[in-house]
């Protein structure tokens, strides 16, 4: 980590957690409550606000590490540290922990919405920690099914009281790790067996930073030549090529540094995360050593600075190339690379090899139907053939419609693009290669079949200087293991073709080594509300990055004087506490309606059978979901239909 990274909030909420659960309980915790978030209030009845008449540990911990601004927490802290009088420091940064929705930040729902028994399972849940009581599946369980707690958030509380033994389970570190969130205590223990297999050399806080730093620093945007700085390292000290090392491990080092020589201090400091290492070194060669040349060895990024003399950095080139009749880079440990024929081969031949990691190679978007999932495939695939991240501007309807759409269009028609839907029946050779009957004058022969996974990928290995792109919708609904065969495999960044672990294999039915392209992306969709999405191979999750598409209410407008926005939003409560947030009703199903007659036609066409089928075999939960609305019989008039509507969910949100 970081010098300037000293992880001050450590011991801090520890204590707070430990003197909290030995000296107070839910009434005498409120006062101390009261008077460090005096904006803070409960609700009796609905709407009318009033304060606290108990308080639980884990919404009082969380209130401190709101999105509130550094100075505000610090101040936070500060006040608790004098009233709880807590031995340890007040916290200087709050680095690596991942921030609490303001809108979501209490455990306890409004008093007039709470169990009568809610409050005390929290305390119970606190101690319990405090204590080192190992957590059971059945405590989980139990402390996940209060309402509006998840695992992301029990899992932030945890982390934040105890940052050396648990893992967060944010989307950050979910991504960090390969994994897809679900909200089980069987993902809470393979999370933290992951986080431990893969990295066992970072503790959990210096995960949960790394996996933020990565999500959110430069390595994630494009390699500009004008505004990277570009730095020549060597790789020799110690008598020993260390870039082997520097490449397994993703790091460089100073080698004066690593023996406390502090000569090449000065630059070292200049190195700013994102600017670019290029491995190399310059010598001669031939009979009496006459002709100068330079061995380019690695390029990558610095993703983080570990110590003033140790990078992370990402390796994204890592095959020599060596350039003849110029070797200006003798004896330097570091230095600013000058403009010459060697920094115009990085930036001419590598820019495109670095600016392509913008972009995983391989991801899944994935939420509840109706949230635009097949939408911002169209999108992100035309991100990746551009090698740019669009902005908000050129993503509106009126541009999606006008603009990326016809070149989404164009680009499939050109084979750029290749856009599928899996089904229980496709299969490898379907997808890849294989045999097919062919019938002609009522004769049958076999002939060889192509799959669109080979055909693109072909085209791809032909054409290195685009980047292109498979869309493979409802991916979930496929039999992975047998449509994708041995090309689990062959997909990972690091088996691709040219990179170090490269592998190939031979292909059935031809004698052909294959291998798959660096420029071929692969962008999934999966429908959370499917059941065949317990069946996702585990191998699929760890190799793909995933995205979750939640519903949007805000994109929507109003129809005439009904609250549509509204209405969604109380419809998706009602669900999500009946079902799960994975089967909420998404916000495409009505981007196009503007009056209320094609509400109603959208309602009884498509939202009510999805109902219908989320509630099978319970009628009476779905009555509960959709009172008034007859569930043999459509409401005639459009008028008497918004009323049921509007009777049903004149409410506001009632989330704290």
């Amino acid at each position: 980590m970081s010098e300037q990274i000293s992880f001050t909030w450590l011991p801090f909420f520890n204590e707070m957690l430990t003197v909290i659960c030995n000296q107070y309980n839910p009434q005498t915790l409120v006062p101390i409550f009261k008077q460090i978030f005096p904006k803070q209030k409960d609700e009796e009845i609905q709407g009318i606000k009033t304060d606290f008449k108990e308080i639980d540990p884990l919404t009082f911990i969380a209130c401190f590490n709101r999105n509130e601004t550094k100075e505000n927490r610090i101040a936070f802290c500060k006040t608790a540290k004098e009233i709880l009088h807590l031995n340890t420091p007040v916290p200087a940064d709050f680095d690596g922990i991942p921030a609490f929705n303001n809108q979501k930040t209490w455990f306890l729902q409004y008093s007039y919405l709470r169990g009568k028994g809610d409050c005390t399972i929290l305390w119970n849940f606190a101690k319990q920690w405090v204590s080192s009581h190992p957590i059971t599946e059945e405590e989980m369980t139990q402390i996940l099914s209060l309402k509006q707690i998840g695992l992301v958030k029990i899992c932030s509380f945890l982390f934040i009281c105890f940052p050396t033994t648990y893992y967060p389970v944010d989307s950050n570190s979910c991504t960090f790790l390969g994994l897809q969130k679900e909200d089980t205590f069987t993902f809470f223990d393979q999370l933290q067996k992951v986080a431990k297999e893969k990295y066992p050399n970072l503790k959990p806080y210096e995960l949960s930073y790394r996996a933020w730093q990565q999500n959110n620093s430069p390595e994630h945007s494009p390699v500009t030549t004008d505004k990277n700085t570009f730095w020549a390292v060597n790789s020799i000290w110690d008598r020993h090529d260390q870039i082997e090392d520097f490449k397994n491990q993703e790091i460089w080092v100073d080698g004066w540094g690593n023996i406390n020589d502090k000569r090449d201090a000065l630059l070292l400091s200049q190195v700013q995360i994102g600017d670019i290492f290029v491995v190399l070194s310059s010598s001669t060669k031939d009979t009496g050593h006459n002709t100068p040349f330079t061995r380019i060895k690695a390029v990558g990024r610095v993703i983080a600075k570990n110590t003033w003399f140790s990078f992370s950095v990402k390796w994204i080139k890592t095959t020599f190339h060596d350039i003849a009749d110029i070797a200006p880079y003798r004896g330097i440990t570091i230095c600013k690379m000058k403009e010459d024929p060697i920094l115009d081969y990085v930036k001419g031949t590598l820019t495109k090899a670095l600016n392509a990691r913008v972009f995983p190679l391989n991801q899944i978007l994935y939420g509840p139907p109706g949230t635009g999932k097949t939408y911002h495939t169209i999108i992100k695939a035309l991100e990746i053939i551009n090698n740019r991240t669009f902005t908000e501007q050129e993503k509106t309807k009126e541009k999606y419609d006008n603009e990326l759409l016809p070149e989404f269009n164009k680009l499939k028609q050109q084979g750029q693009i290749q856009f599928l839907t899996f089904h229980q029946n496709y299969s490898y050779e379907d997808f890849m290669v294989g045999i097919r009957p062919d019938l002609q004058n009522r004769q049958i022969s076999y002939k060889l079949h192509e799959g669109p996974f080979k055909q693109i990928a072909d085209r791809a290995k032909n054409d290195p200087a685009h980047n292109y792109v498979m869309i493979i919708d409802e991916i979930n609904r496929g039999n992975i293991s047998k449509i994708f065969g041995e090309l689990i495999t062959l997909i990972e960044a690091d088996k691709r073709a040219g990179n170090k672990h490269a592998l190939s294999t031979p292909l059935l039915y031809q004698n052909e080594e294959f291998s798959v392209p660096n420029n071929l992306y692969i962008i999934g969709t999966m429908n959370t509300a499917d059941k065949s999405i317990a069946l996702v191979d585990i191998a699929l999750r760890r190799r793909f990055v995933f995205e979750e598409m939640m519903l949007q209410p805000n994109l929507l407008k109003k129809v005439g004087d009904f609250n549509l926005p509204s209405w969604l939003k109380q419809l998706n409560h009602k669900i999500t506490e009946s079902l799960d947030r994975d089967h909420q009703i998404g916000h495409s199903y009505f981007m196009e309606i503007t009056n209320t007659s094609e509400l109603k036609q959208k309602f009884y066409q498509c939202i009510f059978p999805l109902l219908k089928e989320y509630f099978y075999g319970n009628p009476d939960k779905l009555k509960e979901v959709i009172p008034g609305i007859d569930q043999e019989k459509q409401i005639e008039q459009e008028s008497d239909f918004i009323r049921v509507l509007q009777a049903m969910y004149d409410k506001p949100d009632n989330k704290a």
